[in-house]
């Protein structure tokens, strides 16, 4: 390395690895072995299912320090995105052109925070950008037709979609879905690896109390269970949805549906979106609207059996 190359600009990455986290290919390039565990466990079980160029990725680990106190900070303008958690790990992301670039210290390297916090958000904002629409959403599918489950953080997608998943559905995603741009054909996209539910979920499902998970602290407290390690699992990469819901949860009451405006459920999704510029942000709402065709209701509930029983019908 040239001694005055203070920017690191010729800093060696020779750890290379091709991933493709839902199907698409990323090529990474680090100095860590650790980066390269990190994007195994988060896309390792992915194969490659779509034709598209790759994202290139570079991750320099260097310096020292603990870990960041808080989450980083997130800021875009145009097709740039910066990812700030501290003078010593950041990130930063041509979204137009799919170049990611991060900083990181040992110590983030090697926690869950680099995953959770920095590399997947890199990728995946970057792929929302590109290729496909992040929904903030879950989703769960029986013989392949599929329910999307959104609502406000606390509506209970999670354990709806755990309590699905108990009576035999395929668990495509607790709280992310995607559909890829240009395409009519209403196909969602999951990661079904893993599934984050509340303390309070550990008493509705008492067969979970014991089971291995981390503890995240993202704002509040959140159990991450490997999907792989609960009983009764089944879980799907990609189906077609058939029906939007948006969950309202109650204290007591019979279930049922109630119609809901599309106009009004396009608005609660993108406002849980990323806002990009045009043309980007035209081709998301073309993809919202083609997914909404097919029928979005409110789903009113107070317990699982109900809840369960509309979903069925559904899809039967």
């Amino acid at each position: 390395m040239h001694p005055d190359d203070q920017l690191k600009l010729r800093a060696p990455l020779p750890h290379r690895a091709e991933f493709y986290p839902l199907g698409f290919p990323v090529q990474l390039s680090t100095n860590s072995p650790a980066v390269l565990q990190a994007a195994q466990a988060s896309w390792g079980a992915w194969a490659r299912a779509f034709d598209r160029d790759p994202l290139d990725l570079r991750v320099l680990v260097h310096l020292d320090g603990p870990l960041p106190p808080s989450e980083p900070v997130y800021r875009a303008q145009r097709h740039l995105l910066t990812i700030t958690a501290d003078n010593a790990n950041f990130g930063i992301c041509d979204l137009k052109s799919g170049y990611c670039f991060a900083c990181v210290t040992p110590a983030v390297a090697e926690s869950g925070y680099f995953r959770n916090h920095m590399l997947e958000t890199m990728v995946y904002l970057t792929l929302d950008h590109l290729y496909i629409t992040i929904l903030h959403a879950g989703c769960v599918a029986r013989n392949g037709r599929g329910v999307l489950l959104c609502g406000d953080a606390g509506a209970g997608k999670s354990c709806l979609a755990y309590a699905c998943m108990k009576r035999g559905w395929s668990l495509l995603s607790d709280d992310f879905s995607a559909i890829v741009r240009g395409r009519h054909d209403r196909v969602i996209i999951g990661k079904p690896e893993r599934i984050r539910l509340r303390p309070e979920a550990m008493t509705l499902f008492p067969e979970l109390t014991g089971l291995p998970h981390r503890v995240l602290q993202n704002g509040k407290q959140m159990f991450d269970f490997q999907t792989g390690t609960l009983p009764q699992t089944h879980t799907a990469r990609c189906c077609r949805a058939e029906k939007i819901l948006f969950l309202d949860r109650r204290d007591s009451g019979e279930a049922q549906l109630i119609p809901m405006d599309p106009k009004e459920a396009l608005a609660h999704i993108e406002f849980d979106r990323a806002y990009w510029d045009p043309p980007v942000f035209d081709e998301h709402r073309e993809n919202i609207q083609v997914l909404l065709s097919g029928g979005v209701h409110y789903l009113r509930y107070s317990d699982f059996d109900g809840a369960i029983r509309i979903l069925e019908s559904l899809v039967s």
